[in-house]
């Protein structure tokens, strides 16, 4: 799966659980991030296994306050 930092903002603005499940069934593991009064905090990625494919690890940033749920910001975890 060829999926990049740019091809992500592409869900900007839209719900957050929509842009979960979609992810998901890409095979990526999505990592939710709150802000706002209730805010969430570390997001921990597995350790690399040397000669294992690794999944795609997307976090996925929202504002908790906000009834919409709309993702404000999103990347790729880095290796």
């Amino acid at each position: 799966m060829s999926l990049s930092n740019e091809d992500l903002q592409q869900y900007i603005g839209q719900n957050v659980d929509s842009v979960k499940q979609e992810l998901e069934n890409q095979g990526c593991k999505v990592h939710l991030v709150r802000t706002g009064r209730f805010a969430t905090g570390c997001i921990m990625k597995p350790p690399r296994v040397p000669g294992q494919e690794q999944e795609k690890h997307v976090s996925v940033s929202f504002n908790g306050d906000d009834s919409e749920r709309k993702v404000t910001f999103i990347r790729l975890l880095d290796d």
